[in-house]
């Protein structure tokens, strides 16, 4: 262990005095894309190890392979997506990094495990801290979910009210309206029955009219010729 620790220092010291290895025309020109590319030219001044151009890497800026790829606690990374990948590793040697795509509820029981096992995870600082914030974030989604889902039912229950008034205000409304219908209708029907019953009337006047008139005459004639005989008498 003393001897990692060493390491890992001289490894922090390299890591400082090293340079940005990058193409020499990414200073020049922004086409080309700062980043590493061996230089393949004939006269190349870089490649040459020309004094005053960019410097290539070499082995003397590289880690030590004892130290290579550990962090900087001197774990090695192991990406853990589920329990069973915990699986033949020692936690004094391996280091744990928690997947990204993993879900906060199964974060929360992989969290758990690890910390019960003894392992040190590595991309959260501070793991009971993140449990506890995982809970309470959970609790309030519940606690949303649930006024929402009332809310909904309210909502439900007051649309359903609505349309029952709606139904009951058309069944009066209905009702109403047949019941006008129904009056005009009586009321038609007796127009109609009375207007019968005057032509009737009429009909019947003019029948006996006639009858009558032929009586007035026939008594009219009566009287007259007995006012005749009367005189002749005379």
């Amino acid at each position: 262990m003393a001897e990692k620790k060493k390491l890992l220092e001289v490894r922090k010291e390299r890591k400082s005095q090293k340079y940005d290895f990058v193409v020499k025309e990414s200073k020049f020109s922004a086409r080309v894309k700062s980043r590493w590319r061996f230089p393949r030219g004939k006269h190349s001044k870089v490649r040459q190890m020309h004094r005053g151009r960019p410097v290539m890497p070499s082995p003397g800026f590289g880690s030590p392979k004892e130290v290579k790829n550990l962090h900087s606690s001197g774990l090695r990374f192991n990406v853990i997506n589920n329990v069973s990948n915990l699986n033949g590793l020692d936690n004094k040697e391996d280091g744990i990094v928690i997947s990204s795509t993993i879900g906060k509820r199964k974060k929360l029981s992989l969290i758990k495990i690890i910390l019960d096992k003894g392992f040190k995870i590595i991309n959260i600082k501070n793991p009971n801290k993140l449990v506890e914030d995982i809970k309470s974030e959970l609790e309030e989604r519940k606690n949303k979910r649930s006024e929402a889902s009332k809310d909904k039912k309210k909502k439900l229950e007051s649309r359903k009210k609505k349309a029952e008034k709606k139904e009951k205000e058309d069944k009066s409304n209905k009702e109403e309206s047949n019941e006008s219908k129904g009056g005009k209708v009586k009321k038609n029907l007796e127009e109609e029955l009375d207007h019968n019953l005057d032509k009737k009337d009429d009909q019947k006047s003019k029948e006996i009219k006639p009858e009558v008139k032929e009586v007035t005459k026939e008594v009219v004639k009566e009287i007259v010729k007995e006012k005749e005989g009367n005189i002749d008498q005379k």
